[in-house]
């Protein structure tokens, strides 16, 4: 019976969990592969504390370098737990997780928020707005477009609207015919999409929301996760 216990605690211990050390949450955004640029982390982390002034959700949006042997479904399961994301008792947090070797993306669902972000939307939300970006090497604005489209589900369910105050924006310009025209092919594709898709074109509406811009905003305010926890949920996909 004694050897037989030793033999689990010794596999426990060789399994991949313990293959390497967890790294410590320092903000909303962990960039511990490098890969993100600056823009898209101030204005990732922006919206993620708007969204947490307003929602109390938390989003925590990661980038390692590798999983140490490990799946990135047992990583983000992992990681999720030690940290905490998303507040006690509300379970509302989201792991946004991406493994440059391994070239996998996973989104982590706490148990508070799997009613409006089941797997499958998880999915088309890693398929439509990551992937394509992350392929492209895009790191930044692939995480940064995966953080707003899980934000803005998570604000449209709870009745609010995320401004994006404090996000970089460029410089106003003249519109050229060729733009007007591609506008027009864009508008008569949402008609399709809307049609088609009405969630999705919701969800496409909600994260080109208007409101101000301006400097200030929610840059900070960053005191570590509240204590959540997940199940599992979620989805995850190759790059």
């Amino acid at each position: 019976m004694k050897k037989y216990i030793l033999l689990l605690l010794l596999s426990s211990l060789c399994s991949p969990a313990f293959a390497q050390k967890l790294p410590k949450p320092a903000d909303w955004v962990n960039d511990y592969a490098g890969v993100m640029d600056a823009a898209a982390v101030d204005n990732t982390k922006s919206l993620i504390a708007e969204l947490e002034q307003k929602t109390s959700a938390e989003i925590a949006v990661v980038t390692v370098k590798n999983l140490g042997n490990d799946t990135i479904e047992n990583y983000a399961a992992t990681l999720f737990k030690e940290w905490g994301i998303g507040k006690k008792g509300k379970n509302n947090g989201i792991l946004l997780l991406a493994s440059i070797e391994e070239r996998k993306v996973k989104i982590e669902v706490g148990y508070g928020l799997e009613g409006i972000l089941n797997d499958g939307l998880c999915g088309e939300i890693l398929d439509r707005f990551v992937v394509p970006q992350l392929k492209n090497g895009a790191y930044g604005t692939g995480m940064f477009q995966g953080t707003r489209a899980i934000a803005t589900v998570i604000a449209a369910d709870a009745g609010v609207q995320l401004t994006g105050e404090g996000l970089a924006v460029a410089p106003q310009k003249k519109i050229s015919a060729g733009e007007l025209i591609l506008k027009g092919i864009f508008f008569i594709a949402m008609i399709i999409l809307f049609i088609r898709h009405p969630f999705l074109f919701l969800l496409f509406m909600g994260m080109g929301g208007g409101g101000s811009r301006g400097g200030g905003g929610f840059g900070g305010g960053f005191g570590g996760f509240g204590g959540g926890s997940s199940g599992g949920g979620g989805s995850s996909r190759g790059f």
